[in-house]
């Protein structure tokens, strides 16, 4: 079966993204991995990488953001298998190796003040340069 992968990031950019994945996922017969990203920066200290924030925290965090996302397309999913995934991990390289074997990498555009990010963020950047396969980038309308 085929397989669209959104990022999600809880922008209204991402949930823009994820309604287009819905309509693509129809016309292909495909389900949807929609998945959302945390990692914290550390700092090093003699033996260590001390993480700046508790990791419980910022996991329930992203868990809701998915949630709620997911939640806002619900009524234009009717008949589109969604799976909600979370996990630890650098967002860009976390699509890319979820993007194995998909169909399609689907990601919102990002407002940024340089002209070259005024489209697309650094995740953005990075996964255009790396998905194994191909990628949609779609204008958030608002």
């Amino acid at each position: 079966m085929a397989r669209i992968v959104v990022g999600i990031d809880g922008s209204e950019h991402a949930i823009e993204a994820l309604r287009w994945a819905i309509g693509e996922a129809r016309l292909r017969g495909a389900t949807i991995d929609a998945i959302d990203a945390w990692n914290y920066p550390y700092v090093a200290v003699p033996g260590a990488n001390v993480p700046l924030h508790p990791r419980g925290d910022q996991a329930i965090d992203v868990e809701v953001e998915l949630e709620e996302a997911v939640a806002a397309v619900a009524d234009e999913a009717d008949g589109v298998t969604i799976s909600s995934i979370v996990t630890e991990g650098v967002p860009a390289a976390v699509l890319c190796e979820a993007a194995e074997g998909a169909d399609l990498l689907v990601i919102g555009s990002m407002g940024h003040s340089s002209l070259r990010e005024r489209v697309l963020g650094s995740v953005g950047h990075d996964v255009l340069r790396h998905s194994p396969c191909p990628v949609v980038v779609v204008a958030h309308r608002g």
